[in-house]
């Protein structure tokens, strides 16, 4: 049989990109017509064109893009040929980034709903506490239409008597990685210093923070350490719950053209056999290797160590170890004990995940010649000037387990050991998911955080902060006091308990959240939500009190920051629709009233000024950020000094330079574009860095030896499977078992193999024999705006779920039958894709057998109504989470694949 070749052109023909094939048949066809709302016509008759720069509103890459406007409205993206991310390159999702803006957009005053409205008109403002009963619907006949000045004022007084009365912890907010920067600095100093409420969390939970808590536990910072140079000068690339060719294009791109150029050898750890194992295949076979593991990714890890000590030892940097890591005897001393490719076996997914003592002796050979390599350089002609050696990069799906911080740790184990640590070239890489995640880490917009990498109960950048964000410390410290236990799962916990009164959803969707129909909407169903949005039909909205049309991307300015640590300009080049704030106009409109009502200053905790349309200067929010960050490890002092000596202004060198990478603390750092490269001294010329060679008190790597045990995994995954199963049973009163399940790196479900074989109507309905996981697909983007842009809409229209041909013909399931997958906590519907030659597209990927993939990128494509809505990907999976992260594990329930 003849090979197909995965080339970029296939890739995206494949796509339906070029052939435009799924547009032809009703099959595939999902209709809504909540996104068939024509785009707003253009603003006059006069042709005139501009064009403004901006960071690519999707995913944490951070292509630069080139926005173009057309009589005043955004008519069309093009990649930004001079940026050093994507040079000219971008993919699907990026260019198509206009289509979407206008579309089911809101304009005009504020959405409130009517009882609540009704009950505020009262005498004395009726029942602060009303509950409208309403909840659940957006039709129009639920709402009135109210002047911005009057629906805020209800806000502000709703939510300090609120405050007042169960004290500001009562008071929520779920943010977003695609605000601004500045929008998310704001955000947290609303939360904590003027309601002090620490209840405060982002999607950044959903994708990211066991990256976060991976990074601060080993090298004592949120910081990726190497920058997007370094895939072009590495000899080895391994990517972990990571299919980059789907979710970060142009990083695949990039690895690509470099395998092609030194023919690196690459290592793709994924249950699935996706576009990316198969494209590193098209370009060498020889040296692509896929590792098809489910769940057992630290014992790989940690079994890989033991073949590099046991038979490559020369690879082994004592020296580093003995100098600048701290715990590596008890690290070294167990995987030598434990983790042979023998003793490992059994944590390797089962017979359909076959990862052999002789693959993982495989990979450690590579490794091992790899990190050679890089020695070789750095002991040679060009001594001191070493390059190369290993990059581990990771993707939303490796953080999304349960033990999704050991998983991390355990990459930085495995780098340490062999001195592949933050060196030109090598080291770990987590890939983040939304394009401004990192701004969202950067400002601490999480539970139990402050801005630039400090923790609330750090007494000195707690006073730090509360004089530069101009509220009482005591705030701060009742935030720090105040418990949210189980981050953004316990969030919705909290508030089926009572403890949480209100919540501010800012361009977060809440179908972020797993568990819906047991957790999430129930919660939403029971308090006073504020939502900020821009579409009409948004999930958000059917759970709004209150709705603010709120500016979009390309409608305001600020900043985004990438997974290179890069601040990239986002301007604004279009007015937003009329009565469509920024969201960090709303932030600041909010703040001021709650204060004042709660006795503090409001003016002077947000004194900022509005530019010529009226519209809040973000730029001297921008300095604001600066100034706060001199003495962190984020300091970005430089532009600063920059511009009182150079005359540049800080948006204009972020324009000139195409982005910052943090820290900048001296003049010399940012006129040289930022830090490429953190820890071990390669900062540059900053004398007064606030640490040593890494970021822990004792400028030390700190090194943990993490296990897996499934020796009593059963008996503990059954007990995982009651949340969401068992009224009244929260994850936040059952640490100690989470805890245990985080420490033996189990699963927080288990399939009924035995029930495998059969067919779909012979399985009973209390048995669910098959692993089901979620990720992303190419085409879109999350789940609002790719939904609405008509090409991306086209390429893949519907809700599908990847299936083994095998399991499909016992199943009794042929390609493109409707299927509805079930687990124990509800349902979806989907097309059976069934092999890469499925008439379902994109049909890329193989899954092995015993596992079905989904993405959840549509997950209300079909529609955000709850009887509509078929298609939502949250309404199955498990809430437990990683006990430090809070990170959930979206990626493995148990499920049953029934016929429709």
């Amino acid at each position: 049989m003849k090979r197909f070749k995965m080339t970029r052109r296939n890739f995206l023909k494949g796509s339906s990109f070029i052939t435009g094939s799924a547009a032809g048949s009703s099959l595939f066809i999902g209709v809504n017509p909540e996104l068939e709302a024509a785009p707003a016509a253009s603003a006059g008759d006069t042709a005139t064109r501009t064009t403004a720069l901006a960071q690519c509103p999707y995913c944490g890459v951070g292509c630069g893009t080139v926005i173009q406007v057309e009589n005043g409205k955004i008519v069309s993206m093009r990649p930004d040929k001079d940026h050093p991310t994507n040079y000219g390159l971008q993919c699907i999702k990026g260019l198509t980034a206009a289509e979407p803006i206008y579309v089911d957009r809101m304009e005009g005053d504020p959405y409130v709903r009517k009882d609540v409205w009704a009950e505020w008109k009262k005498p004395g403002h009726g029942d602060l506490e009303y509950v409208t009963k309403t909840k659940g619907s957006f039709d129009d006949e639920h709402f009135v239409r109210v002047p911005y000045k009057e629906a805020s004022e209800m806000v502000a007084h709703k939510i300090a008597h609120l405050a007042k009365k169960y004290s500001g912890n009562s008071i929520g907010l779920y943010g977003s990685g695609q605000l601004t920067m500045e929008g998310q600095y704001l955000e947290n100093l609303f939360m904590k210093g003027v309601l002090g409420s620490n209840t405060i969390e982002a999607n950044a939970r959903m994708c990211m923070t066991s990256a976060v808590t991976g990074y601060f536990a080993t090298l004592g910072s949120d910081t990726p350490p190497l920058a997007y140079d370094d895939i072009e000068m590495c000899d080895m690339i391994m990517h972990f719950g990571h299919n980059a060719r789907e979710s970060h294009p142009i990083i695949f791109w990039r690895a690509a053209d470099y395998k092609k150029k030194a023919d690196i050898p690459t290592v793709v750890v994924d249950p699935r056999r996706t576009g990316t194992v198969m494209g590193y295949e098209d370009i060498d076979p020889d040296n692509s290797v896929h590792v098809p593991i489910l769940n057992g990714d630290i014992s790989f890890l940690n079994s890989i160590a033991h073949v590099l000590l046991a038979e490559h030892p020369d690879v082994i940097d004592w020296d580093f170890l003995k100098a600048h890591v701290k715990g590596w005897e008890a690290y070294v001393d167990g995987v030598k004990k434990d983790y042979s490719p023998e003793q490992v076996q059994d944590r390797m997914g089962g017979p359909n995940h076959d990862v052999s003592p002789e693959l993982i002796r495989r990979v450690a050979s590579m490794f091992a010649d790899a990190t050679r390599k890089r020695l070789a350089r750095s002991k040679g002609k060009q001594s001191g000037k070493g390059y190369g050696g290993v990059i581990i990069m990771w993707g939303i799906g490796y953080n999304q387990h349960i033990h999704g911080q050991h998983n991390v740790i355990s990459i930085v184990n495995l780098l340490t050991l062999t001195g592949n640590l933050a060196k030109p070239g090598c080291g770990p890489f987590s890939m983040t998911g939304q394009p401004n995640a990192m701004g969202e880490r950067f400002t601490g917009g999480l539970t139990g955080r402050l801005p630039f990498n400090e923790p609330l109960k750090n007494d000195k950048h707690r006073l730090h902060m509360a004089k530069h964000w101009r509220v009482p410390e005591a705030n701060l410290k009742t935030a720090m006091n105040s418990e949210n236990p189980g981050m953004a799962v316990g969030m919705m916990e909290r508030v089926l308990k009572g403890e949480v009164k209100a919540m501010f959803m800012v361009y977060a969707t809440h179908i972020d959240l797993p568990d819906q129909e047991n957790l999430v909407r129930p919660a939403l169903s029971k308090i006073f939500t504020v939502v900020q949005e821009i579409y009409r039909h948004a999930p958000n909205n059917l759970y709004a009190d209150v709705i603010f049309p709120a500016a979009t991307w390309g409608e305001v300015n600020g900043v985004y920051i990438s997974s290179e640590r890069r601040i990239n300009i986002c301007e604004q080049a279009a007015m937003p629709p009329k009565g469509c704030l920024p969201d960090l106009d709303l932030v600041v409109h909010k703040g001021k009233e709650i204060a004042n009502l709660l006795g503090m200053d409001g003016d002077k905790i947000f004194p900022w000024k509005t530019d010529k349309n009226g519209f809040i200067d973000t730029e001297e929010v921008f300095r604001d950020v600066c100034r706060a960050s001199a003495g962190t490890d984020t300091d970005l002092t430089g532009i600063l000094e920059r511009e009182k000596l150079d005359g540049l202004s800080p948006y204009e060198q972020l324009k000139q330079l195409r982005g910052i990478q943090w820290p900048a603390p001296t003049y010399e750092i940012a006129k040289n574009g930022g830090t490429k490269r953190r820890y071990m001294m390669q900062e540059g010329q900053w004398e007064n860095r606030p640490y040593g060679y890494f970021r822990t008190r004792d400028g030390k790597v700190h090194m943990k030896l993490c296990q897996q045990d499934y020796s009593n995994r059963e008996e503990l995954t059954h007990k995982l499977m009651e949340f969401g199963t068992k009224k009244d049973h929260y994850t936040i009163d059952h640490m100690d078992l989470i805890k245990e399940a985080r420490d033996k790196g189990l699963t927080p479900d288990l399939p009924d193999e035995k029930f495998r074989g059969r067919t779909w109507d012979k399985v009973p309905k209390d048995k669910y024999p098959y692993w089901f996981g979620l990720g992303v697909v190419y085409e879109h983007f999350h789940t609002a705006k790719s939904n609405r842009s008509p090409t991306t809409r086209r390429l893949v229209p519907e809700m599908y779920v990847e299936m083994h041909p095998e399991d499909a013909r016992e199943l009794g399931i042929k390609d493109g039958d409707k299927v509805r997958v079930v687990t124990r906590r509800g349902q979806l519907e989907a097309r059976a894709q069934v092999g890469t030659n499925s008439l379902v597209k994109p049909a890329r990927n193989n899954v092995p057998r015993g596992y079905m993939f989904g993405p959840w990128n549509l997950s209300v494509a079909d529609s955000a109504v709850p009887e509509k809505n078929k298609w939502l990907a949250n309404r199955v999976t498990s809430r437990v989470w990683d006990p430090v992260s809070g990170q959930v594990d979206f990626k493995k329930s148990a499920a049953r694949i029934e016929k429709i």
